[in-house]
């Protein structure tokens, strides 16, 4: 924190306006809003079929429900070891069990290796998650579902707008998922964006009773506060306070399969809309800083940014940092909360107590393990200045880095 006032960034956020807020108001009287968005993302994606759903993980548990209904002698779906709980959360609500596969700490893709020694006759579906808004090329995952006859669910939460080679993020799947939740690519406070060109998929989606109810009446009411809420709380002049509230669980990476599943209210769906006209925009700008941010840290011994893969049109949700070294000096993690910089998540997910009844297996996946201990990101968004991008960079200056760099790097 700076200056007399106190000042701190949020890691993630996708900042709202007056305008926005407008818009979701509209769309609540007019009762339009919905159907506005699915035409829009429709046009922009491509997409045949597009249903909402009232959070990230209620989309996905829903398409794995449908898939379920598709393939009733299959129950296991295959995760990246190291992603969001609300990725394994999402599985376990729709009644399924949880196989893992490594990611690579240098790239942060599926090791394939470990995937396809993962893969069996019960594997459902492969999840591929595009974490941070670093595109993955998912062609050597289409070939290895197609051999197995598995679902490639293309789970581009984290990364509106992406893409690889000449496909975006989302659409390079059976089906596909977008997050709207506050700190997401775009926002609505939350919500879910199911995709898919699949007939009978859609058509599985279409019976689920649960993607048409809105909940109750009063939810568009709730959405509107905490929609106020969030573009104010947001702001980095204002975010120490929600920040420093432990009973709301700011950033808390959190396991619950325990949610209902329930449609977008016509009033969130208003304010997506509005959003998603400066989607591209709001991607150039964390682009931007992106690019500033790694220049800055070029000469910082110790560290290094992780590099998309080439061919790919990254979106910088938010930056990967790790250690030349196998782990920071000291073990541990050198977070700069006030500065947005922190961990992502704190434990591959072989680690999470309360998952392990519904894991197929227990493995080992060292480069999970290595992410959840040591990566930190640094935000993106558009509340970052100057001032905060050069903060950052002498933080890491500060480091003890011939420490760090003296031991040897550690192999993807």
């Amino acid at each position: 924190m700076s200056g007399p006032y106190l000042r701190m960034l949020p890691p993630s956020a996708s900042p709202l306006r007056p305008a926005d807020i407008a818009a979701g108001i509209r769309a609540w009287v007019t009762g339009q809003g919905a159907q506005s968005l699915r035409r829009e993302i429709k046009r922009r994606f491509g997409a045949r079929h597009v249903f909402f759903a009232t959070s990230g993980r209620a989309g996905l548990s829903a398409l794995l429900r449908a898939m379920r209904t598709l393939c009733p002698q299959r129950d296991q779906v295959l995760l990246p070891a190291f992603t969001s709980f609300s990725v394994p959360s999402a599985v376990v609500n729709a009644g399924l069990k949880v196989g893992l596969y490594d990611v690579s700490p240098r790239t942060l893709a599926p090791d394939m290796a470990s995937l396809e020694k993962a893969m069996n006759r019960k594997t459902l579906c492969v999840v591929a998650c595009h974490l941070f808004g670093y595109p993955l090329d998912l062609e050597p995952l289409r070939e290895l579902c197609r051999v197995h006859g598995a679902a490639l669910l293309d789970d581009a939460a984290q990364a509106m707008g992406a893409r690889a080679g000449t496909e975006l993020a989302g659409t390079m799947g059976d089906a596909g998922l977008f997050s709207l939740s506050r700190g997401k690519n775009i926002t609505a406070v939350d919500g879910g964006i199911v995709l898919t060109d699949r007939e009978d998929l859609a058509d599985a989606l279409k019976v689920m009773p649960e993607l048409f109810t809105e909940g109750s009446r009063l939810r568009p009411v709730q959405s509107l506060g905490l929609a106020l809420a969030l573009m104010a709380m947001l702001h980095p002049r204002a975010y120490w306070l929600p920040a420093s509230l432990p009973f709301l669980g700011i950033g808390a990476s959190v396991f619950d399969p325990d949610f209902r599943l329930e449609s977008l209210d016509a009033l969130r769906a208003g304010i997506a809309r509005s959003v998603l006209d400066r989607l591209d925009d709001l991607n150039a700008a964390r682009r931007r800083t992106a690019a500033t941010l790694h220049a800055g840290l070029q000469g910082v011994p110790g560290v290094r940014v992780v590099q998309p893969a080439a061919g790919t049109v990254p979106v910088y949700l938010r930056l990967p940092l790790l250690p030349l070294s196998g782990a920071w000096p000291g073990g541990v993690a050198p977070e700069a909360q006030a500065l947005g910089v922190v961990r992502s998540y704190p434990l591959a997910l072989h680690r999470i107590p309360g998952l392990a009844p519904f894991l197929v297996s227990v493995g080992e996946y060292p480069g999970a393990s290595m992410l959840a201990a040591n990566l930190l990101t640094l935000p993106t968004h558009g509340h970052v200045r100057g001032d905060d991008i050069r903060a950052i960079v002498r933080a890491f200056q500060d480091l003890p880095a011939k420490r760090c760099a003296r031991v040897k790097e550690v192999a993807a």
